[in-house]
């Protein structure tokens, strides 16, 4: 297993935006949560609202994170811990995020 930090857009634009950049990440999202997982599709899988707070339990973290989605989605951003590599989550799978 190995751990990941995810990040949240804070304006999630879904894909039909600009792809966020690394040198203002911290800007244009927010940490959410660390986790271990085998891999990004677990990450994924994991992040849904209905795994990780069905029953709403991450609502108060994400409204005081000024997010609008509990539910990991298309723009979000996924940090490998041990390799130290972003992905941005794409339409479908993933893509490395460079500076």
């Amino acid at each position: 297993m190995k751990t990941y930090t995810v990040y949240y857009a804070m304006e999630p634009n879904f894909g039909y935006g600009p792809k966020p950049e690394l040198a203002s990440l911290f800007i244009t999202h927010k940490k959410v949560k660390r986790l271990e997982a085998h891999d990004l599709g677990e990450v994924f899988y994991t992040m849904q609202g209905e795994i990780w707070s069905p029953n709403g339990e991450a609502r108060p973290l994400i409204r005081s994170l000024g997010l609008h989605h509990t539910s990991m989605s298309v723009g979000d951003v996924i940090l490998d811990d041990e390799d130290h590599i972003y992905y941005l989550v794409e339409p479908v799978g993933f893509s490395e995020l460079r500076a």
